[in-house]
């Protein structure tokens, strides 16, 4: 799947839609903010399995003191 990062119009559109209403100098920052986070939220979205749970991989016995 290509990815397609979102444009200013398309950052206006979460803003408005979360309730924010941002000067323009601010909302410059906010569409550089969110170019820096959308890659993290790219792979937020990825599916994943439940063995992937972190519950069900940590092992608290490895943090033990050892006798």
């Amino acid at each position: 799947m290509t990815r397609k990062s979102a444009s200013r119009e398309d950052i206006a559109v979460l803003a408005r839609v979360a309730g924010l209403d941002f000067a323009p100098k601010y909302f410059d920052e906010l569409v550089e903010a969110y170019r820096n986070i959308e890659p993290m939220l790219w792979r937020l979205r990825q599916g994943r399995s439940r063995a992937d749970e972190p519950a069900h991989v940590y092992d608290p016995r490895k943090f033990m003191p050892k006798d």
